[in-house]
């Protein structure tokens, strides 16, 4: 297992504290991403959130409504 994959399952499952449950991951249009880079992405979102740097936001808030 690569090292970005081993701190991304740190950070979703840790040795204590609460587990992540129900991860889904949206790619969007970039399907040929690799588990590495989907890793390294989870682990510094994680940094960025926890250094202050990045806050959670309210999805449903910021969509926007269209009607065909």
């Amino acid at each position: 297992m690569s090292m970005e994959i081993e701190r991304a399952t740190k950070t979703l499952f840790p040795a204590s504290g609460l587990p992540a449950t129900n991860v889904k991951f949206f790619l969007g249009n970039s399907r040929g991403v690799s588990a590495d880079q989907l890793a390294g992405q989870l682990t510094r979102a994680d940094a960025q959130i926890r250094n202050g740097l990045a806050v959670a936001g309210n999805l449903d808030r910021e969509l926007t409504v269209t009607n065909f």
